[in-house]
C-alpha cells in the first residue's frame, strides 16, 4: 500500500487524542456521598454514661424522622419508649424449717414514652461526615412500678407478712438543645451521634401502700397509705 496514504490518518488519529483526553475530563463526578434526601428515617439507642454497664440493660429505644426544607434544614420528629420488667424472689429456710425472707418479689416494673418536634441545621465536614444542631420540643410520661411481699417470725410463736406496693407517674415537658455528627456509610444509609442539653419540667404523682399481716389470732392487720406529689425543674 502506499505510505502516502498513512500519512494523514497518523495525523488525524494523533489530532483526535487531545480532543478524547479532555472528553474525559469534562465528564462530571461521581454525585456526593452525602446526597441529601428529602425524607430520612431511623432508628436510635440511648446508651446512659453514668453507670455504663450496669444502667443500659435495656436501652429506650426510638423511631426518628426528618423532613429537608433545603440544603441545609430540616424538621425533625421522635419517638422513643422504654419497658423493663425484673422479678426475683428470694427463700430463705433456716434450722427450724421456717421462712425468712421474700415470699414474692421484689419486682421492678418500669415504662416510658416520649415525643419530640425540632428544627435543624447541617453542615458539611467532608464527603461523608456532617455535623448538625438544633432544638426540640418534648412531651413525655413515665409510671414506675414495686410490689413485694416479705415474711418475718413475729414472736412468740407467729408470722408477720408485710405487703409493700409503690407507684410512681411521671408528667414532662421539656425543651432541649442538641447536636451530633452524621457519617454515611454508603449513599442511602448513615450512622449518627448525637448528645442534647434537656431543660425540663417534671409533675410527679406516687402512691404507697403497706399492709402486714399477722398469723397470731390476737394482733389485727395493719394498713398505711400515702400519697405524695412533687414538681421540679432539672438541666441535664
Amino acid at each position: 500500500m502506499n505510505s502516502t496514504f498513512f500519512a494523514p490518518l497518523c495525523a488525524a488519529l494523533l489530532a483526535a487524542v487531545p480532543g478524547l483526553a479532555t472528553a474525559q475530563m469534562a465528564i462530571p463526578a461521581p454525585a456526593d456521598t452525602a446526597r441529601p434526601y428529602k425524607h430520612e428515617f431511623g432508628l436510635t439507642a440511648s446508651p446512659q454514661l453514668d453507670h455504663f454497664f450496669t444502667a443500659n440493660r435495656s436501652l429506650p429505644i426510638g423511631l426518628i424522622y426528618k423532613q429537608r426544607l433545603t440544603p441545609t434544614k430540616s424538621l425533625r420528629l421522635g419517638l422513643v419508649g422504654l419497658f423493663t420488667y425484673a422479678d426475683s424472689t428470694n427463700f430463705k429456710d433456716d434450722i427450724f424449717d421456717t421462712v425468712n425472707g421474700y415470699v414474692t418479689g421484689p419486682s421492678y416494673r418500669k415504662w416510658q414514652l416520649q415525643v419530640f418536634a425540632g428544627y435543624e441545621w447541617q453542615r458539611m465536614l467532608g464527603r461523608r461526615v456532617s455535623l448538625y444542631y438544633g432544638v426540640e420540643v418534648g412531651l413525655g410520661y413515665q409510671r414506675q412500678g414495686f410490689s413485694s411481699a416479705y415474711r418475718a417470725p413475729y414472736p412468740p410463736g407467729g408470722f408477720g407478712i408485710d405487703y409493700y406496693e409503690r407507684t410512681t407517674q411521671d408528667w414532662q415537658v421539656q425543651i432541649r438543645s442538641f447536636v451530633g455528627i452524621n457519617y454515611h456509610i454508603m449513599r442511602r444509609l448513615c450512622m449518627f451521634a448525637e448528645t442534647a442539653l434537656p431543660l425540663s419540667y417534671t409533675h410527679q404523682r406516687s402512691t404507697y401502700h403497706v399492709r402486714e399481716t399477722f398469723t397470731k389470732f390476737d394482733e389485727v392487720d395493719r394498713f398505711l397509705d400515702e400519697r405524695t406529689q412533687a414538681n421540679r425543674v432539672a438541666l441535664t
